[in-house]
């Protein structure tokens, strides 16, 4: 009996020592991780803990005795190190979906040369050699990237709300592009422009298979905001039971869902962008015809 218990005192401070010693490597690399800005090397250590670390811990720890209890340790320093790695890669996601998508000057010397590369494309005129329908304005590009890393590096409840903030953005971008074209494009290739890459956004995100729609929910204390002024008004004839029970019976926040849907709004601005192409398109054949109609 005696031998047991030192067995089971000698296994404890074994598992105490492993445990120990990864408390003291995670406050060592996780700072490290923490100030790790490229989303590519983000996408990189998520991808090596995940598929590599952690999947050895795991067999470790089924090998039994004290290489059992090693791996069990590991496995749960691993993956709070996965948790923090994902943490800090979204939010560098979010960083440049805010700084290079939504922030992105379209009157910018390169913005201005992908719109005519673009233009000259859709057009026809991109000369030999050239892709027609493979140029991206840089803004789509970018949000396909990041799409892409995020989904193979986050969970599927991350990357549906992420998703769908990265296309509203792109859309949003392409629409400000479609508004400041250069050298004084017309009306007919800023719609161009925009069925052009509107097409690729809708193409290019169908792999994903995702929603790209969040539903978010809030207190609306609207309600409860009034009942408390009435309430005050009227302290001087009620009790401090009755009013808690008023306010309790009456005035509970209501919940309000609101729902942003990237996809559908993208698909209705392809539509408008569609039957604007098709308006600027067809007038300038029409208008002549029309004179000619008696009466005109």
């Amino acid at each position: 009996g005696g031998g047991g218990g030192g067995g089971r005192r000698g296994s404890g401070s074994v598992e105490a020592a492993l445990e120990g010693g990864c408390y003291g490597l995670s406050d060592a690399v996780r700072p490290l991780l923490l100030r790790q800005a490229s989303v590519d090397s983000l996408c990189d250590i998520v991808a090596v803990l995940d598929s590599e670390a952690l999947a050895e811990a795991v067999r470790t720890r089924a090998g039994g005795g004290t290489a059992a209890a090693a791996g069990a340790a590991m496995q749960r320093l691993l993956t709070r190190l996965l948790g923090d790695a994902r943490e800090r890669l979204t939010f560098r996601l979010q960083a440049c979906v805010r700084d290079q998508i939504r922030q992105y000057s379209h009157a910018a010397p390169a913005a201005r040369a992908s719109l005519r590369l673009i233009s000259g494309d859709e057009r026809g005129g991109g000369g030999e050699g050239s892709a027609p329908g493979r140029r991206w304005y840089p803004t789509v590009e970018l949000g396909l990237d990041l799409l892409g890393k995020a989904y193979a590096s986050l969970p599927r409840r991350v990357f549906d709300g992420l998703s769908q903030e990265v296309l509203e953005a792109c859309t949003a971008s392409l629409l400000a592009a479609a508004r400041d074209l250069p050298d004084g494009g017309s009306s007919l290739d800023a719609s161009l422009l925009l069925v052009s890459q509107l097409l690729v956004l809708r193409e290019q995100i169908a792999p994903f298979d995702g929603a790209f729609a969040v539903t978010t929910k809030a207190l609306d204390f609207s309600t409860t905001r009034a009942m408390i002024r009435q309430l005050a008004g009227a302290r001087g004839s009620l009790s401090a039971v009755g009013a808690v029970v008023g306010l309790l019976q009456r005035a509970a926040p209501a919940v309000v869902e609101s729902q942003s849907d990237a996809k559908g709004s993208l698909e209705r601005e392809l539509k408008r962008a569609c039957e604007a192409f098709i308006a600027d398109a067809t007038t300038p054949v029409t208008r002549p015809l029309l004179a000619l109609l008696p009466g005109s």
